[in-house]
């Protein structure tokens, strides 16, 4: 199983969306004041047009051109009271000829034609009202000036369902400001909340967190107790085998050793190292099935006698090939007595179709059989069987494979016997093996049939 440093993924986590969490905080922040000022414009704007919608109603009901004939004298009387209450600073009235008719403000407007407002002229055209922040620009509102920002209202005039005319209004717009101590607060308010927030469910998904990292050293601790279970079973069985063939004592554990030391000079992937070495640990696990009678026979063998011998190789397959772990194995298991000659059982494979860990331990394997004391023969001088390997390269043996074999440093094989002989070689296995459990077992072995 892979390891990481959980702690170290929480500070990263926590920065990152601590990072996030301030960016939208501050957006948000930023944005409150703005969005709440413009909205309070906007029902500035609707409170100001009703409240002159209910004046225009109630008291311009007539012809406004009755305004330059003669002075109204109470309608500019309520005009005035009007102005007062409504923070008004500006009531002007046009006829439909952009005609000032009536100017709180500038009376001497009174009279005078300004067909160049277009605001005005849009408003009589659609009968619809309009506003809009306005600093008194026009050449009319020169007076006006000194009131700063305004809210100008056009508002048309009807009498008997024609528009006769409009009303100007110009209205103080109160303070607004974003920086508002109000707004203020909203601010720190929008601010404050989601960084709260993501402090408090950080510390909820920590809480979560760290109880998962515990669960996952618990299952990393019951995946080292299945593999040194499963490591202790083959060593139990191979043992066992042992016992049973005589001849072939601590073989199983030098050729284990003497695969990785191969492996690791050809650089194989740490997956296809551990299949090597659980299949040299079973490679003749399948001698279990062959008679006593043959396995034990001092002499050579007759050709009835060696066909039964050679299906260890389909009984060792069918003993691995169904079980997890095991099966791993298998392409050793049921391939390393093929030759690169083609002239190997039980397929008769040749070259490359032989898989590359069949093809290294097959090498291995001849290497410490010739080394050995079996109950056919006294065992072979390490030079004689150096001879050998070098002699089989090619037909025996893959070029390659030998080639890697003989460059190794024959003191260092030596050594190596000794080592397994003196320690055994659990650990060496337990560690190139690990690698297996990166991925599900099932995804790792091929399961053939012969």
């Amino acid at each position: 199983m892979r390891h990481f440093d959980a702690p170290e993924l929480l500070r990263s986590f926590f920065r990152r969306s601590f990072l996030l969490t301030l960016c939208f905080a501050v957006l948000l922040a930023v944005s409150l004041p703005l969005l709440r000022n413009v909205h309070a414009i906007a029902e500035y704007k609707q409170d100001s047009l009703g409240i002159a919608h209910k004046f225009l109603a109630r008291e311009l009901n007539f012809d406004l051109r009755e305004m330059l004939s003669q002075r109204n004298g109470p309608l500019i009387e309520r005009i005035n009271v009007f102005m007062e209450y409504s923070n008004l600073v500006e009531f002007r009235i046009w006829d439909r000829s952009s005609t000032v008719v009536y100017s709180f403000a500038n009376p001497e407007l009174i009279g005078k034609r300004f067909p160049d407002d277009h605001e005005l002229q849009e408003a009589m055209g659609t009968g619809t009202p309009s506003t809009k922040i306005d600093k008194a620009e026009k050449l009319e509102n020169q007076s006006l000036r000194g009131h700063g920002v305004l809210l100008e209202m056009y508002v048309p005039v009807l009498s008997n369902g024609r528009i006769v005319g409009a009303v100007e209004l110009y209205r103080k717009v109160p303070p607004l400001g974003i920086l508002s101590p109000q707004n203020l607060i909203y601010a720190l308010a929008a601010l404050m909340l989601p960084l709260l927030l993501h402090v408090f469910f950080y510390g909820q998904f920590k809480l979560a967190s760290l109880r998962l990292v515990h669960s996952g050293v618990q299952l990393q601790q019951a995946y080292n107790s299945l593999i040194t279970t499963s490591l202790d079973s083959i060593r139990s069985l191979v043992k066992a085998l042992e016992t049973r063939d005589t001849g072939t004592q601590e073989h199983s554990e030098h050729v284990v050793a003497l695969a990785v030391l191969l492996g690791q000079k050809l650089a194989l992937e740490p997956k296809d190292m551990a299949r090597l070495v659980i299949g040299a640990y079973l490679h003749d696990v399948g001698k279990i099935g062959v008679p006593d009678a043959i396995l034990l026979k001092p002499g050579p063998l007759t050709t009835q006698e060696r066909t039964i011998m050679e299906t260890h190789v389909t009984k060792g397959r069918d003993i691995v090939q169904g079980v997890e772990f095991l099966c791993l194995g298998q392409d050793v298991v049921q391939y390393h007595h093929e030759r690169w000659d083609g002239t190997g059982y039980a397929q008769g494979l040749a070259g490359e179709a032989i898989p590359l860990t069949a093809r290294i331990f097959a090498l291995v394997d001849v290497f410490d059989a010739l080394m050995s004391k079996r109950p056919y023969k006294e065992p072979f001088s390490f030079k004689e069987s150096w001879d050998i390997i070098r002699q089989g390269s090619g037909s025996h043996f893959d070029p390659r494979v030998a080639e890697a074999f003989l460059a190794l440093d024959k003191q260092e094989i030596k050594d190596l016997r000794s080592e397994v002989q003196r320690q055994g070689i659990h650990d060496l296995v337990r560690q190139v093996t690990g690698a297996i459990f990166d991925s599900p077992i099932k995804d790792s072995c091929k399961l053939t049939d012969l």
